[in-house]
């Protein structure tokens, strides 16, 4: 009988020594989701001194007779994208969170899982699906991202639910720049 007290009793030692660990289980804290800044601004480094400064290509994107001013992130992805401008393109609705178009060609990515989604960012799934999201959510999809809606609780309003119809452009100052 002592015996069995005994085993009994080093195996809620046992239990009481894990129940001590100190180690994270949750996942939030296993993986690190970046914000990317959503304006012109100046990155910091790990010193605290200022590096290059983000660089945005303005866009406007029109629903209907409504004019949204967009920005673009300066990278590969819109480089190949804007080529393509103006497009006029029709956005099948998803999920109730975004509007999406297959593009006809691919683009180069950059895929990353943002974790968080917000109303009005422009992104890229896969290498050639291009969504505007109207909702923020949460998701474990990646996407290279493009770029975001400034005013994004008007294009909320006016995107709705179903499909739609919208044209991206740059900006008039954009388009001289880059002749």
């Amino acid at each position: 009988m002592k015996k069995v007290i005994s085993i009994l009793c080093l195996i809620m030692l046992c239990f009481s020594i894990t129940a001590c660990d100190n180690s994270e289980t949750n996942e939030n804290n296993q993986t690190s989701q970046h914000e990317v800044p959503r304006s012109d601004s100046t990155q910091q480094t790990d010193n605290g001194t200022a590096s290059k400064k983000l660089t945005m290509i303005d866009l406007i994107i029109t629903v209907g007779k409504k004019e949204f001013s967009a920005k673009l992130y300066d990278n590969q992805t819109t480089k190949e994208l804007v080529k393509q401008f103006p497009l006029t393109v029709d956005m099948s609705e998803q999920n109730g969170n975004e509007k999406y178009y297959y593009l006809s060609n691919t683009l180069p990515t950059v895929s990353e899982q943002p974790g968080k989604i917000h109303a009005g960012d422009i992104m890229l799934y896969g290498d050639n699906c291009l969504v505007a999201f109207y909702k923020t959510f949460s998701s474990s999809y990646k996407y290279t991202r493009i770029g975001y809606i400034e005013d994004e609780a008007s294009f909320v309003q006016v995107v709705g639910d179903g499909n739609i119809k919208l044209t991206f452009d740059l900006a008039k100052h954009e388009k001289t720049q880059g002749e």
